[in-house]
């Protein structure tokens, strides 16, 4: 639903100010990850994370078809709610359950799965709305199975196996973290929250998520009903290739682990800045003479290619953050609290960018912003990259993966 653009509505305004509802309320559950995985387990707490979705989802049909306004508010307060919790604990599953040596593969996999139901949606979304020749809304069906895919999330959950189960392809099983009170792990939770390196990485995780609304926006203004269904299934495909091909390199034995974290940040911030350089000249031919464009009409591919290298480099900052906060990891324990705090700030961004987009500012102004995020980012982060695996006696990793979770056994 996001890869439409602005959740498929006519135009971005009233879904960007429920973004930064939802984003306002992630920021504190996200905050709170830890806490809800400590307290119920990672496979409960995924499954709470899960209920929200299809209430958002809902209100937006409502909104799309019927006008509603208040439910969409309301969707997305639940939503954030609930989503919070979800996004700490996929993180933490996804850090922590493969072995270190596979993590950058396995990440790439996570996110090949979540755009897996991009490119569901993508192909529902084309089929309902290959006719729209023109800017508007999708078809008010599209929702319907979107909500009925995100009814059966929860259920989905329920198959997920507790990390105390999990054995790996080495032999090993993902080693437990003690249950602490709740006082205890707000207490370690802080303690990240105030150490260099996170304090350095902030940058990063702030500007990845930034871009969405942004992305959204330029979508839903500029293109037909129909671009942008195709558009969310190209820029899902897109991903996935871009990840498979990326999170292969980090776990690329050729180069040493801290090569590896190097020349890949090297690669994706140099990346970042083309696009950005890129973007620059299109959105200001876009803010002087502003189009409306089908997937028919000459011009089209110069903008809609933009679109689609804004979403990869998404991905791949997704898939490059999450690798680099396992090996910021200094215990097991931290895994999921690192994963929490840096998923909080990432939904600090995206309220922060919701929010800037819902007020009909100028996107030119909006692309500034994200190309400004993106100069901030480049050079304390790589105060933490030029670390990664220097401490080490080999690749294998800062420590051993696991997770925060009463679900954990010993063994």
């Amino acid at each position: 639903m996001q890869s439409t653009g602005a959740g498929g509505q006519q135009t971005p305004y009233l879904v960007m100010s429920a973004n930064a509802v939802l984003g306002v309320m992630m920021v504190v559950t996200c905050s709170l990850g830890s806490v809800f995985a400590n307290r119920l387990g990672l496979k409960n707490a995924l499954i709470f994370g899960t209920t929200g979705y299809c209430i958002y989802a809902a209100s937006l049909y409502a909104n799309n078809r019927y006008g509603t306004v208040w439910f969409v508010y309301l969707g997305a307060t639940a939503c954030g709610i609930t989503a919070g919790v979800f996004w700490a604990a996929e993180g933490a599953i996804m850090i922590g359950y493969p072995e270190d040596s596979q993590r950058g593969r396995y990440l790439a996999y996570w996110l090949a799965y979540r755009n897996g139901g991009s490119i569901v949606g993508g192909a529902i979304n084309l089929a309902l709305n290959y006719s729209g020749k023109t800017t508007g809304k999708l078809n008010w069906k599209t929702y319907i199975v979107f909500v009925s895919l995100q009814c059966i999330a929860p259920f989905v959950a329920m198959l997920l196996s507790p990390p105390g189960k999990v054995q790996r392809a080495d032999g090993q099983r993902v080693k437990s973290a003690e249950r602490v009170s709740t006082l205890t792990e707000l207490k370690e939770v802080a303690k990240i929250l105030v150490r260099k390196d996170f304090l350095l990485v902030i940058p990063f995780f702030f500007y990845a998520t930034y871009l969405l609304s942004y992305a959204g926006s330029y979508l839903s203004l500029y293109f037909s009903v129909r671009s942008r269904a195709l558009a969310s299934l190209v820029s899902a495909l897109a991903q996935i290739t871009a990840n498979i091909f990326f999170g292969s390199f980090l776990d690329w034995k050729r180069f040493t682990l801290n090569q590896r974290a190097r020349f890949s940040y090297i690669f994706i911030m140099a990346l970042f800045g083309g696009t950005w350089i890129w973007g620059t000249v299109v959105q200001r031919d876009y803010w002087h003479h502003k189009p409306a464009l089908d997937w028919s009409d000459h011009g089209f591919g110069r903008g809609w290619a933009f679109y689609i290298m804004m979403q990869v480099n998404f991905a791949l900052s997704y898939n490059y953050g999450y690798w680099l906060a396992g090996y910021m990891a200094r215990d097991p324990a931290e895994i999921v609290r690192l994963t929490s705090t840096v998923r909080a700030v990432e939904a600090a961004g995206g309220a922060v960018a919701s929010g800037i987009s819902s007020t009909k500012a100028p996107l030119i102004a909006a692309l500034g912003v994200n190309f400004g995020l993106w100069g901030l980012a480049v050079v304390p982060t790589y105060f933490v990259v030029r670390t990664i695996g220097l401490n080490l006696k080999d690749d294998a990793g800062a420590v051993e993966s696991s997770t925060d979770s009463p679900d954990s056994v010993k063994e």
